[in-house]
């Protein structure tokens, strides 16, 4: 399923290196406290995009390990450091008037969104669904759509696609996430 687009990734210059055993898998989502969704674990189980500005998953040394958990963990911590600059979604409801009752329910939510996984450089997939995960690219509190999903975000990242030609009509949305979008 993914050969096509990793052979197409490799004219871009990515680099692979052999694919993550299903041992391999239960062991980093084991380390970083994750579950990949099916369709990333699929796709790392092909071959594993070892590029500058990829993540190496199959290296588990104690500064990977610590380099890769401060990534999982960098979207939030972004987001709670500026709570008071989040907007408020229609979605959540009627906005409180109370500066301090807002920021608990941002912070909820927050704690309450879908996991993300660093994919490269600054853009993360969701966890939230097996398939179908929209891609986000997070920089600070900046956050935007990079793809409707796994594949899509590849061809838009890699200059298959351009960004415009993004159909959000398709993109599922996640918790949170897409709330401040």
């Amino acid at each position: 399923m993914y050969t096509e687009l990793i052979e197409k990734l490799k004219t871009r210059g990515v680099i692979f290196a052999n694919g993550l055993t299903t041992e391999e898998v239960k062991n980093i989502e084991s380390v970083y406290n994750v579950k990949f969704s099916e369709e990333l674990r699929k796709f790392y189980m092909c071959e594993l995009p070892v590029s500058e500005g990829f993540y190496d998953w199959r290296d588990l040394s104690k500064n990977n390990i610590e380099k890769i958990k401060s990534v999982l963990a960098t979207p939030a911590l972004d987001f709670e450091r500026d709570i008071n600059d989040i907007e408020w979604s229609d979605s959540w409801g009627e906005e409180p008037d109370e500066m301090e009752e807002r920021n608990m329910i941002i912070m909820r939510r927050i704690e309450d969104a879908s996991i993300l996984i660093p994919l490269y450089k600054h853009r993360y997939i969701s966890t939230q669904f097996d398939k179908g995960n929209p891609v986000f690219s997070i920089y600070d509190t900046d956050i935007i759509y990079y793809g409707e999903n796994l594949i899509e975000y590849f061809h838009v990242e890699f200059k298959f696609k351009n960004h415009s030609a993004i159909d959000y009509a398709k993109i599922k949305g996640v918790n949170f996430w897409s709330d401040i979008i």
